[in-house]
C-alpha cells in the first residue's frame, strides 16, 4: 500500500492525507501545485495511489481533450474503498476516467495496492486477494486472477502490496510479486495465477516493495511498517519459470500447493539493509560499474532521517548492512526538520523532502560518504538577524550616512527629522509615548485595538512583561477578538508562550488567558493546524494540560468555597445574635468614686471572751 510517490520522472510528488484529499508538489520549483478532493472522500476516503502514464488515445471516448496526438500525460490512479480507481490528470487538474467494477462478486473491494508498468499495464488487488489487469482504453477488466492461499490465519494471507516484474523471456505470462504475510512471485497467464517462488516471512499487515532492474536481472526491495530492515531478493524471471510448451501445464491442486508452500527450506535475503526506524519510503537504484554493479539505495523513516546506502553487489551476505550516511535536517537553533520522502535522480544526487512550517520543500543533495552523519542547516534565519540588529542598535558606527533620515510614526503620527544618529529630536519621547496611550473615551474602539496590537507586538519583540500584562490583563472578548485579528503570525507562538506562562499564577490571570486563547484560536486556526509540528504546538499541549489539571481541582475548590461560606455565615449569625441579647442583672455602682467606710465586725463568741475574762480580773481583786 503506496500513500505517497513520486513521478516516473521525478517532477512532481504526491501524497494521501488524513483526511482523503490528494495533494501534488512540484519538486523542482517547490510550490504546491494542486490538491484534488475525491467525492464522498470521508466515507470512502483514497486507500492507495500510483503514478501512470496515459497516452491521448487512452481516453474515453466521452471524455473531452485538448488535442488529438499520442502524446502521453502523466495521471495519478488512486484506488478507493469502494473498490473504484480514479485516473487523475495532473495537467487538466481533474479525475479522466473511473475504473469500477461492475461484475465483481467479492465482499471486500478495497483497492488494497497499485502497480504500473509501461509495458504491462495497469494493475489493482483487492482485499479478497483479486488481482485485476486493466484495459485503459476501455476502462475495463482485461483478466481476473486469484493470488489467495489457503491458510489458518485469513488476515494474515490479505495482500497489502504487488509488484510487476519485468522480464525479457518470450512468453505471453506475466509476473507479479505480492506480499502477504509471505512474499511469493506469481504467473499470471490465462487468467490463473501459479506459484513460482517464495520468499521471506512478513508479519506486518502493511509491506513495502521497491524493483530495481539492470539488463535481464531484477531485484526487489522489501520492507514494512513494523521492522528495522530492508531485505534485498532476486527476483530474476528465467526459463524455468516460464510454462510448459510441449503439453499442457498440470495445475497443481490445493493440496499439493500447500505442501510446497510448507517445506523445509527457509529462504534467506541476499542482503539486509539496517534502518534506525521503519522505513516510510524507498528508492533503489542499480548501476553497472566496472565489472560489477552498484547499488544505490535511500529510505526515509518514520524518524524524519534519511539513511543512504552505496554497496557493490558482490555475493551475499549474511550481516546487516549499515547506511554509508544518515543525513537530518535542522535549523540553526538545533529544531529538527523531518524528512519526509527521498528519491534518487539518475543525475547522481539525492532528493530529499522535508517540512519547514507548513511548506513542504525539495532539495538536491550530495551524500557525504565519508561521514556516518550529514547535517544540513537549514529553515528560518530571521532569529539571529534580530539578534543582530538589537546588538547594533546602541553602536555608532563611523561609517554611517550623515544624510538626514525622515521618521514617520505609525498611526498617522507625525514626521520628524534627525540630521545625524544621536542629534536632538523634535519630538520627545513623552510625546511618542502619549501617542501611544490607552485613552479609551478620546478613542474610538478600533484606535484602541490597534495600538493595543502595536503595544503587544512589542512587547513579545522586546519581552517586557510590563506592556505584555498591560494587554492581556484586559478581560474583554471584543477587545481580545479585535488585538489579536490584526497579529502578525510571527508573534503567534510567542503570545501562546506568555498565555501558557500566565495560566499558572493567579485566578484573575488564567480568566483572561482563557479570553485571549480563545480569540487566538478563532482568529489564527489555519496557521494553528498547518503547523502541527512546530513550538505552538507544545504551547497548546502545554495550556491543555494546565486547563486540564485546573479543571479537575474545581469541585474540591466549589465544595471548600460552600464549606467556607457556610462556616462564615453561621459565625456571623452567632455573634449578632450574642451582641443583641439583652442581660438579665444591670448594675449601676454610683458610689464608685467615693471611699466607704468599713466597720468591723465582731461576732458573739468575741464578746463573751471578753466578758469573761473582765469578771475574773475584778474577782482577784476583791481577794486581795
Amino acid at each position: 500500500m503506496a500513500e505517497a510517490a513520486f513521478s516516473d520522472d521525478g517532477k512532481y510528488y504526491s501524497t494521501i492525507t488524513q483526511d482523503g484529499r490528494l495533494r501534488i508538489w512540484d519538486t523542482e520549483t517547490n510550490a504546491f501545485k494542486q490538491e484534488y478532493t475525491p467525492d464522498l472522500h470521508l466515507t470512502s476516503p483514497p486507500s492507495c495511489l500510483q503514478w501512470i502514464c496515459v497516452s491521448q488515445s487512452a481516453t474515453p471516448k466521452g471524455a473531452r481533450r485538448k488535442s488529438v496526438s499520442e502524446a502521453e500525460t502523466q495521471c495519478v490512479a488512486l484506488g478507493t474503498n469502494s473498490g473504484k480507481i480514479l485516473i487523475y490528470s495532473v495537467s487538466q487538474a481533474k479525475v479522466e476516467t473511473v475504473l469500477s467494477n461492475q461484475n465483481s462478486d467479492g465482499y471486500n473491494n478495497k483497492i488494497t495496492s497499485l502497480d504500473w508498468h509501461k509495458k504491462y499495464g495497469l494493475y489493482s488487488c483487492n482485499g479478497d486477494n483479486y488481482v485485476y489487469e486493466w484495459d485503459l482504453q476501455s476502462a475495463s477488466v482485461k483478466s481476473k486472477y486469484n493470488v489467495n492461499v489457503a491458510g489458518k490465519n485469513k488476515q494474515g494471507n490479505a495482500v497489502s502490496a504487488i509488484k510487476i516484474v519485468p522480464h525479457s523471456e518470450k512468453t505471453p505470462a506475466k509476473f507479479l510479486v505480492a506480499a502477504s504475510w509471505q512474499i511469493r512471485v506469481w504467473r499470471l497467464l490465462n487468467s490463473e495465477a501459479t506459484v513460482i517462488k517464495c520468499l521471506g516471512h512478513n508479519t506486518a499487515p502493511r509491506a513495502l516493495l521497491t524493483l530495481a532492474s539492470l539488463k535481464n536481472t531484477c531485484w526487489l526491495i522489501e520492507g514494512s511498517q513494523n521492522e528495522r530492515l530492508l531485505a534485498f531478493w532476486d527476483v530474476t524471471i528465467t526459463e524455468e519459470h516460464l510454462p510448459q510448451q510441449n503439453g499442457e501445464e498440470v495445475t497443481p491442486s490445493k493440496r499439493q500447493r500447500k505442501k510446497s508452500l510448507t517445506a523445509n527450506i527457509v529462504p534467506t535475503p541476499t542482503y539486509n539493509f539496517v534502518l534506525e526506524d521503519a522505513p516510510r519510503i524507498v528508492d533503489v537504484e542499480v548501476r553497472a560499474e566496472g565489472e560489477g554493479n552498484r547499488l544505490r539505495l535511500a529510505a526515509a523513516t518514520r524518524s524524519g532521517v534519511v539513511h543512504y546506502y552505496g554497496h557493490m553487489l558482490n555475493g551475499a551476505s549474511s550481516k546487516p548492512i549499515k547506511p554509508s550516511v544518515t543525513i537530518q535536517v535542522t535549523t540553526a537553533d538545533a529544531h529538527p526538520l523531518p524528512l519526509q520522502c527521498c528519491r534518487l535522480p539518475p543525475s547522481g544526487d539525492l532528493v530529499l523532502g522535508y517540512t519547514s512550517g507548513p511548506a513542504l520543500i525539495f532539495e538536491k543533495v550530495t551524500p557525504d560518504t565519508k561521514t556516518k552523519t550529514q547535517v544540513l542547516i537549514r529553515g528560518d534565519v530571521s532569529s539571529e538577524s534580530k539578534k543582530l540588529k538589537q546588538n547594533d542598535v546602541n553602536k555608532v558606527r563611523s561609517d554611517q550616512r550623515k544624510e538626514e533620515v525622515t521618521y514617520v510614526e505609525p498611526m498617522g503620527g507625525v514626521s520628524r527629522k534627525r540630521p545625524t544618529p544621536g542629534g536632538k529630536v523634535e519630538v520627545s519621547m513623552e510625546a511618542r509615548l502619549a501617542n501611544l496611550a490607552l485613552d479609551v473615551k478620546s478613542r474610538s474602539k478600533s484606535a484602541v485595538s490597534q495600538n493595543l496590537t502595536k503595544l503587544l507586538v512589542q512587547g513579545l519583540h522586546s519581552k517586557d512583561k510590563g506592556l505584555i500584562l498591560m494587554v492581556l490583563q484586559k478581560d474583554d472578548p471584543a477587545v481580545a477578538a479585535r488585538t489579536v485579528a490584526s497579529l502578525p503570525a510571527d508573534y503567534v507562538p510567542q503570545l501562546l508562550e506568555q498565555l501558557a506562562d500566565m495560566a499558572t499564577k493567579k485566578t484573575s490571570q488564567c480568566a483572561s488567558v482563557c479570553t485571549w486563547l480563545s480569540a487566538v484560536l478563532r482568529s489564527h486556526s489555519a496557521l494553528l493546524l498547518a503547523t502541527a509540528n512546530a513550538p505552538t504546538a507544545d504551547h497548546l499541549t502545554q495550556l491543555l494540560a494546565i486547563f486540564t489539571h485546573r479543571r479537575s481541582h474545581l469541585c474540591q475548590l466549589l465544595n471548600l468555597k460552600g464549606r467556607l461560606q457556610l462556616a462564615a455565615a453561621q459565625r456571623t449569625e452567632r455573634d449578632t445574635e450574642m451582641e443583641d441579647q439583652e442581660p438579665i442583672l444591670d448594675y449601676n455602682d454610683t458610689s464608685s468614686e467615693e471611699e466607704m467606710e468599713v466597720s468591723q465586725y465582731q461576732s458573739d463568741s468575741e464578746r463573751s471572751w471578753l466578758d469573761d475574762a473582765r469578771s475574773d480580773d475584778s474577782g482577784h481583786e476583791e481577794n486581795d
